[in-house]
């Protein structure tokens, strides 16, 4: 905790780095209500208003309401910095934000806020919703901070305050743009509540969350995402995306994999607005949420510990505190403080046992259900109980914000894919008039998507960019385990019952028929988004080829349909076993429907090559279909091809027996032609154990090739190398000729090679 004039200036004084809530007050019905600036950022760029007035019996989402003070200039300086700097000014900003310390705000200074979640700006866009106010402008957030647009001045909202002063905290303030000089507004029309600048005011009180300079590093804060464990294996978890959504309202200890996915983080949301990100005491009240649901931790009278819905969610059913044993307890709750406070849990560290504030009962767990440890990982129930286990107690493991922004998308983009879903069933009913389909929301929804999943840079540092690509990694496996493929074909699936875009604008309306065909292939770019450079992912999906296939006859989709395709069959060779000659004569067939689209020759060439080993089988049905009678200039390369050639000679030895470990083979190379492609002749000689070694001559039907070396249950040796799962180890020797025999010893002991006129007797 701060102390001295440090301690003061945070609980008084609004400062650079503080995380902080926008609130108002608005007279609806004549009843005031508090409103909160909040913004999503994927899939709606455009502000709203999160209402917190009923915050005991409907818990506000603070996670999208919280902004950075990231920086503070007087309008002169800043003004300075637009002209001087141009596009240079995020990298200004930045520079100058880390110079700058922890500043206190003073009226008449501009500030620039950053979208805690999104990491985007807030800012004055170009658009207008509003029906009533025709000067208005929208707000919303912005990827960077470039212009003037996303920088608002401080005034006061009261005459006992003047410009240059400190901003205190309590502070009624005014927001004005500085790019359109209109004000922060909230704004009424036709019963619906939003935000917009405008000339007209309204007061903002800015409260708040966390102060940047007094965070203990390893402590639980209010508003972290974390797992708990109990013991070293167990994580408080839901069922998987497979089960039900009743079944996915249990609560368990889960054993295996269930810590590194998606379904077992939490937030931790304090009761309180202000100071809600300060560092969380023993015995204070704070709800948990479940990441990818977005219900919360409760008990019922039913059902016991359950997930409850957002709008169930009070405080009497929702509120836990942690406690560092069961010993008794103090009567009451601690009084809430103002500031950081003290640092007292600490991550990895602290053993903390979980307690419903209502009723005293401790987190605990029933005793597992034999039948299903049977079927995979141990689960055991939760429940609340009066005294518990003595080994109840939890330790806090605490998640990136890249994994716990992943998890909310998850749930952002389930919800909205799940409605789009229900929708586009409800066009089939008689009532269609009452079908409202988020066009708008999807799309940009699946334009941010793809972006979030995009490869980084080919320039960037080796060491940036396999960071970037681990994380990239992780996102898609988070994605995938959540059934995001599954969602996504099912919403490819009910888009392709439609011919064309007027019969679905028949259905679903104009706007959407004009949006059809760029929806479906923003769905398969999507796809394609989801697997690419992941092999599992790859691996998984190919056994949807059948179907993916399938869909190539819809000519509006058919890019993007190449693209999954194309990725599927460069990460997982696997998927060439699969492919069948109507696979391949479909695939040709596009180059008639699309002319020469280079997409459809990349599928072709994945399909021709694996690993850089020829796939005879598939080259042979392209050549069939694709080049008689037809007038084409292809661009060919001659590649190698394996062939694997042994005895009918086996050797081994058995436990107690007698017979020599030693053995010795010899072959006399009659003719080689080094170079009858680009690439020289490559001979191997060695020994293959016969469980598990499986080498497919001249390529297999799919497979690719394989020789001796080239797996983990042979080695060979090539003159120049000794091979054993693909990975090659120098040797002092030349290369194999037809000039010499050669010869291989191999003992229990020892494998040894001979050239020239061996001697086995060596």
């Amino acid at each position: 905790m701060a102390e001295g004039g440090d301690a003061e200036d945070e609980i008084q004084f609004l400062r650079t780095d503080d995380e902080v809530v926008l609130q108002c007050v608005a007279c609806i019905q004549k009843e005031n209500r508090k409103f909160c600036l909040s913004a999503e950022g994927l899939g709606n760029r455009l502000c709203y208003l999160e209402p917190t007035s009923e915050a005991k019996y409907v818990p506000p989402d603070l996670c999208i309401c919280s902004f950075v003070l990231e920086q503070s200039l007087s309008v002169r300086a800043l003004q300075e910095m637009l002209a001087k700097t141009g596009q240079n000014n995020d990298q200004f900003i930045r520079k100058a934000a880390q110079s700058g310390g922890h500043r206190t705000l003073l009226y008449g200074h501009a500030v620039l806020l950053r979208h805690s979640f999104s990491r985007m700006y807030l800012t004055c866009l170009k658009t207008s919703r509003s029906v009533t106010d025709k000067l208005s402008f929208d707000v919303g957030l912005q990827e960077d901070s470039t212009g003037e647009a996303c920088w608002w001045t401080i005034h006061p909202a009261s005459k006992q305050r003047s410009e240059g002063e400190k901003v205190r905290i309590g502070d009624d303030l005014i927001l004005v743009s500085v790019s359109s000089e209109r004000y922060l507004h909230l704004s009424i029309s036709n019963g619906s509540i939003q935000v917009d600048v405008s000339f007209m005011q309204t007061l903002w009180n800015v409260h708040p969350t966390c102060s940047g300079s007094n965070v203990e590093e390893g402590y639980l804060l209010g508003g972290h995402v974390m797992r708990l464990f109990h013991g070293h294996d167990e994580v408080l978890t839901i069922p998987g995306s497979d089960q039900s959504e009743e079944e996915q309202r249990l609560v368990n200890y889960e054993t295996g994999k269930a810590g590194a996915k998606a379904r077992s983080l939490w937030r931790l949301e304090p009761l309180r607005i202000s100071w809600c990100g300060s560092h969380i005491r023993w015995g204070q009240p704070f709800r948990l949420r479940h990441l990818t649901t977005g219900h919360y931790l409760a008990l019922t009278e039913d059902r016991g510990v359950v997930l409850q819905d957002r709008e169930r969610s009070d405080t009497t059913s929702t509120a836990f505190c942690f406690r560092a044993s069961k010993e008794k307890l103090e009567c009451g709750l601690k009084r809430d403080i103002e500031g950081m406070g003290v640092a007292e849990i600490k991550y990895g560290d602290s053993l903390c046992f979980l307690m419903h504030v209502a009723t005293g009962l401790w987190l605990s767990f029933q005793a597992p259900d034999v039948k299903s440890a049977r079927l995979g990982p141990l689960k055991r129930r939760v429940c609340l109980h009066s005294e518990g286990h003595m080994d109840d107690g939890l330790t806090l493991q605490r998640c990136q914000h890249e994994e716990s922004r992943a998890a909310r998308i998850i749930r952002n983009t389930t919800r909205l894919f799940s409605c789009f879903i229900r929708e586009l069933d409800g066009l089939s009913a008689k009532n269609r008039s009452s079908v409202l389909l988020p066009i708008e929301e999807v799309l940009q929804t699946l334009n941010d998507l793809i972006a979030y999943f995009r490869l980084p840079d080919a320039e960037l540092e080796h060491e940036k960019k396999q960071i970037k690509l681990r994380s990239l990694k992780n996102r898609q496996n988070l994605f995938k385990q959540e059934g995001m493929l599954s969602l996504v074909s099912s919403c490819i699936d009910r888009l392709s019952v439609y011919n064309s875009a007027a019969h679905f604008g028949e259905c679903a309306g104009e706007e959407a028929g004009v949006a059809w065909k760029d929806i479906l292939n923003l769905l398969y770019e999507l796809l394609a988004a989801l697997i690419r450079g992941n092999r599992n992912n790859c691996t998984q999906f190919s056994h949807n080829l059948d179907w993916l296939v399938s869909k190539l006859e819809r000519l509006e989709s058919s890019s993007g349909i190449l693209e999954v395709l194309h990725c599927i069959l460069i990460e997982s060779p696997e998927a060439l076993n699969i492919i069948q000659r109507g696979h391949i004569k479909t695939i040709i067939s596009l180059l008639y429907k699309h002319g020469r689209n280079h997409k459809i020759l990349d599928v072709l060439c994945s399909l021709c090559v694996c690993n850089g080993v020829a796939v005879r089988a598939n080259q042979n049905l392209i050549c069939d279909h694709l080049l008689p009678r037809r007038d084409l200039l292809l661009q060919t390369r001659l590649v190698n091809d394996v062939q694997s050639m042994r005895p009918n000679i086996f050797v081994g030895v058995s436990e107690g027996s007698a017979q020599y470990r030693k053995w010795y083979f010899e072959l006399m190379i009659d003719h080689v032609d080094h170079f009858l492609t680009g690439e020289p002749s490559h001979l191997r000689v060695g020994w293959a154990s016969t469980k598990g070694y499986a080498p497919y001559p001249g390529g297999g039907e799919g497979w690719g090739g394989n020789g001796v070396g080239d797996d983990l249950y042979s080695y060979g040796f090539d003159g120049l190398h000794l091979w054993s799962g693909t990975t090659a180890l120098r040797a002092l020797h030349g290369q194999l000729t037809s000039e010499a025999a050669h010869g291989w010893l191999v003992s229990r002991w020892t494998e040894r090679f001979v050239t020239g006129n061996p001697d086995p007797a060596c």
